[in-house]
């Protein structure tokens, strides 16, 4: 596969897997973990979680969410897989903040066999702005 073709499959990968996901993490979160490797490794806002079970069950716990991703980019790796990264805001329901929260999200999605892949690392991140004076 040409280096342009590889491009074009990454970003197309991208598309498919973001809408996906953030569906999943929005309204049918107990099926979210059939997107994970079984030794996938995820850092939530700097809680890090070990194994598609574990993580799982940590995101389950998370309030309700709506999320809204502004941007995605895609890159090949050097071993077949990819790196996603996503920008947007998510608000999450019963919380102190009843505002919409910048955040950045970064996966690598590694292939299962021709067709399929999975998260293999996933770090969340909550944006916060920085006052100044």
């Amino acid at each position: 596969m040409s280096k342009a073709a590889e491009i074009v499959t990454c970003i197309e990968t991208a598309e498919t897997f973001h809408k996906l996901f953030y569906e999943k993490m929005d309204k049918s979160r107990q099926t979210i973990g059939k997107l994970y490797l079984d030794n996938a490794t995820l850092n939530w806002n700097g809680n890090a979680v070990k194994g598609k079970a574990e993580i799982s069950g940590f995101l389950q716990k998370l309030p309700i969410s709506h999320t809204n991703v502004y941007s995605v980019d895609a890159q090949p790796l050097m071993d077949s897989s990819i790196m996603i990264v996503t920008t947007g805001t998510v608000k999450f329901q019963s919380t102190n903040s009843n505002r919409d929260q910048d955040f950045s999200q970064t996966f690598v999605l590694k292939k299962t066999d021709t067709k399929t892949m999975k998260v293999s690392f996933d770090c969340f991140r909550l944006i916060n702005k920085i006052e100044s004076g």
